[in-house]
């Protein structure tokens, strides 16, 4: 008898050790509300940031304006791909449509021509735009757990540095 409950309290005690495996991190299937608008909203600011960055490569002739889009491309795919599965793992829908206001911002670029104007523009859609993202990134490090939370840790620093390279553009376009 003595044996059975040495053997039952070391089966409780691996299965509380079981469930306490990543550094106090909930890494459950579950997720609220504030985790899914995350993952919906970074999704649509990568691919927002994809297509904004594709239209600049082909209406630029600025090698810096070339390098931050390549750079905006690299990245915003990579976290794109990261977010899908993130969505698929916890079974939230995505959106293939821009936001109204990212759509605004497209088809206004779409319609400027080649040059310094577009230049500028584009400069400061990514500096608007990389503001709101790194405030959204900031929110979900602060609100969420796991590996949302550790996705947007990971992302984070990489939004900043965009903000920085087309802040530093805005300014010397001007």
């Amino acid at each position: 008898m003595r044996r059975f409950g040495a053997v039952l309290l070391l089966v409780a005690f691996l299965e509380i050790l079981a469930c306490n495996n990543r550094k106090g991190k909930n890494y459950n299937k579950s997720i609220d509300a504030d985790a899914v608008s995350f993952v919906q909203a970074a999704n649509e600011d990568a691919m927002a940031e994809v297509k904004l960055s594709q239209l600049a490569l082909q209406k630029t002739g600025d090698t810096a304006i070339i390098s931050m889009a390549k750079a905006i491309l690299d990245h915003h795919n990579s976290a794109g791909a990261d977010i899908k599965k993130l969505a698929d793992k916890y079974h939230i829908t995505l959106s293939d449509q821009l936001s109204t206001i990212h759509q605004q911002s497209l088809q206004s670029l779409e319609k400027m021509p080649k040059g310094e104007g577009f230049d500028k523009a584009y400069a400061q859609v990514m500096v608007n735009d990389h503001e709101k993202a790194i405030a959204l990134f900031k929110n979900a490090i602060n609100n969420t757990s796991g590996d949302i939370q550790d996705f947007a840790e990971e992302t984070l620093p990489k939004l900043e540095a965009h903000f920085k390279v087309a802040n530093t553009i805005c300014t010397d376009l001007k």
